[in-house]
């Protein structure tokens, strides 16, 4: 296996023994530009946009753990439920909150679950961006320097580069 600034050649990011490939990440801005009966562009600077989703995918599989370590489980019909209610919030329009929020029709779902995961762990953790950072430290999460760092419960812009300043 060849090793790369993340570990794993191809890698956005490690989240314990998981992956988040480069290729997923880009996959998803294709996904979400293409999405739309007319493709959107990808509105703002390319790099905070696959920051956000980055964020987003770490932050998913965080949750993820923590709801398997904590017992709480969440259902499809949940979120199906939980999707209707916003479609009605919408008006009906969920592509045009999707474009403003800048989410795939599968990142909006998974939103939702990992907003259902918030739900179901507040009363048991408390707040949940220490105990998302306590996590993470103890889980591990590795991000490709490209993306920049994980700090606590956040992805941090660093410099773009692949190198390690000396220090």
């Amino acid at each position: 296996m060849a090793v790369s600034a993340c570990g794993v050649t191809g890698a956005a990011a490690t989240v314990g023994e998981e992956t988040i490939t480069i290729q997923a990440l880009q996959g998803e801005i294709v996904d979400f530009s293409e999405s739309f009966d007319e493709p959107l562009p990808v509105t703002g600077d390319l790099s905070d946009v696959q920051r956000e989703f980055l964020t987003r995918e770490i932050n998913h599989l965080l949750l993820i753990e923590m709801a398997d370590r904590e017992g709480v489980e969440i259902t499809a019909a949940g979120v199906d439920e939980l999707y209707d209610e916003l479609g009605e919030q919408a008006g009906g329009d969920l592509d045009a909150l999707r474009a403003q929020f800048v989410y795939t029709e599968a990142g909006l779902r998974r939103a939702l679950e990992d907003e259902l995961r918030v739900q179901g762990l507040e009363p048991i953790v408390g707040d949940i961006v220490p105990a998302l950072a306590q996590t993470a430290d103890e889980v591990g999460v590795e991000v490709n320097p490209r993306f920049g760092s994980w700090e606590g419960a956040s992805l941090v812009p660093g410099t773009g580069s692949i190198s390690v300043p000396a220090g």
